[in-house]
């Protein structure tokens, strides 16, 4: 009698862990829905949980809105202190593009740089010294032209090329140019 009653116990138990493991089942579907249904406007998902939690941190001002704005106060310490504010915006933007390699990264972080060499311009009719200051074993990334931005090609101009070269490339089977009576044992020129 002691056995059916721990059969009885074990099934009873069973049958609870069961219906506990189908309503966590259900929860992580219903949260999954809900994750997808929120993240598909953000486009991070794809991205390591430690980088998309760092772009959403550091994320940048809508592209609309100008670098930076308009300063008159052109002394040089003012000059200086800008100057290593874009520094800074150009170096995180670069390396959020590095790792995201979204083009709105390297849009803006050309923008920055662009503003950066005109201000550095300002600075140096003012004061050399201090330019080289900021610009010290940075020259290459701060001076240099902007990165050009490569297009993307089209998916669908993609896909025409791909099956252009694939029907290019497919054997063709041309039909003998030669009579159906003849026997090709390399004579025909004597007939």
């Amino acid at each position: 009698m002691s056995n059916l009653r721990r059969l009885a116990a074990k099934q009873k138990a069973d049958a609870a862990r069961a219906a506990e493991q189908a309503a966590k089942r259900k929860a992580t579907r219903i949260a999954r829905k809900v994750a997808r249904e929120t993240s598909l406007a953000n486009g991070l998902d794809d991205l390591p949980l430690a980088v998309a939690l760092s772009i959403e941190l550091n994320s940048t001002p809508p592209l609309n809105a100008s670098p930076a704005p308009d300063q008159s106060d052109d002394s040089v310490p003012a000059l200086v202190a800008r100057l290593t504010a874009i520094r800074e915006k150009i170096w995180r933007l670069q390396a959020m593009f590095a790792v995201s390699l979204s083009h709105d990264c390297l849009v803006e972080a050309n923008r920055y740089l662009t503003l950066f060499q005109d201000l550095a311009e300002e600075l140096k009719a003012k004061d050399a010294a201090a330019l080289d200051a900021i610009t010290h074993g940075h020259e290459s990334l701060l001076l240099s032209p902007p990165i050009p931005i490569k297009q993307s090609i089209p998916l669908s101009t993609q896909r025409l090329v791909e099956m252009r070269w694939e029907a290019m490339t497919q054997p063709t089977h041309r039909p003998p140019n030669r009579d159906v009576a003849a026997i090709p044992d390399g004579l025909g020129w004597m007939l």
